[in-house]
């Protein structure tokens, strides 16, 4: 009796030991099926691999904000603003960020595309670079001088010469893009040059060179100041017809990217980490690239009287056949729903 008495109690603890686990798989399995999905949003945001333009969408990669907003966001890196407008115009891309002129020359064909809200103030990052051997303007007097016309590249160089009384007559003009900018600064072969950020970095940094005026400072021998001779940004871009028919995910990319700039003033060691390591620069030069830009996601007047003069010159250069209208390029209204503060359009 007492024999079989102790069997059963072994048989009951061997099942009860048995069931334990398998209940807490049956459980676990009613608790998934019990709590809502929450499938992310999938999202394809374009634009250059640029500190400038791309900033606050790599924070937001990396430090989950996009997904935090319910997002699976993918960033499509490409070559220059051209082949990105390219790729809006195609299909392939509905939302993004841009420097002013691509953006500007798109918009003026016509086409249905608005700006939703500025990723920087950028007027700092675009700068003219030269030789360290000058030791004022006179100095590039018979030189040659690189530029990529109708790009903020020849906007700054006319605007130095009108602001600081240089005669643009005694220089040789050379046509370039960016990299063979860089390669002929590096021989020499010109004296100067009229480029951004992070292109001006490297002309300092390899190639003996030296700030001589930003859009915004002077560091002209005897004639350092603050003067705000030039004025750019970037910008985020959504096409009319994404802000139309997916509101909510213009809503969400918005929350991410003003988390991602909060995050890069008040984290700025993290973040300038994140981002030397994603556009290929070590802390010092990053840190550098940093301090030109001036990240936000503001939409204010001053964006608006910018933006109006680089469309003028573009316009005069007839690289657009017809003058937008840069306030009502402006769609604010989805910002203005998540971050209200950060619209001061008047």
């Amino acid at each position: 009796m007492l024999q079989a008495y102790v069997l059963r109690a072994r048989t009951f603890t061997r099942i009860a030991s048995l069931a334990r686990p398998l209940g807490c798989v049956f459980l676990a399995a009613l608790v998934a099926f019990a709590m809502p999905s929450y499938a992310q949003t999938p999202v394809t945001i374009g634009t250059a691999k640029d500190p400038n333009l791309a900033a606050e969408i790599v924070i937001a990669r990396d430090k989950g904000f996009f997904k935090a907003e319910g997002l699976d966001a993918t960033v499509a890196y490409f070559p220059s603003g051209g082949d990105l407008m390219a790729a809006v115009v195609g299909g392939s891309i509905s939302i993004g960020s841009s420097g002013s002129t691509p953006l500007l020359t798109l918009r003026a064909r016509p086409y249905a595309i608005r700006i939703i809200a500025q990723m920087s103030d950028i007027s700092d990052a675009v700068q003219i670079v030269v030789k360290k051997s000058v030791k004022s303007i006179d100095d590039l007097y018979g030189k040659k001088f690189a530029i990529m016309p109708g790009t903020g590249s020849e906007a700054i160089f006319n605007s130095f010469a009108r602001a600081y009384g240089f005669d643009a007559s005694k220089v040789t003009l050379v046509n370039m893009a960016p990299a063979e900018m860089l390669s002929s600064f590096s021989r020499g072969d010109v004296e100067g040059l009229a480029l951004w950020e992070p292109h001006t970095t490297r002309a300092r940094k390899l190639f003996d060179g030296k700030i001589l005026v930003t859009g915004t400072k002077s560091a002209i021998p005897g004639n350092e100041s603050g003067k705000r001779i030039y004025a750019d940004h970037s910008m985020l871009f959504a096409t009319e017809s994404f802000i139309r028919d997916k509101p909510e995910v213009v809503k969400s990319v918005l929350k991410a990217l003003a988390r991602a700039g909060d995050f890069i003033g008040s984290n700025r060691d993290e973040a300038t980490q994140i981002l030397g390591k994603e556009f290929a620069f070590d802390k010092s030069d990053m840190t550098d690239i940093m301090a030109s830009n001036r990240y936000t996601l503001e939409l204010d007047d001053q964006l608006v009287k910018d933006v109006n003069g680089l469309a003028d010159f573009l316009h005069q250069k007839k690289s657009i056949q017809s003058m937008p209208d840069v306030r009502a390029f402006i769609d604010p209204e989805p910002l203005r729903s998540v971050r209200p503060d950060l619209v001061k359009l008047k």
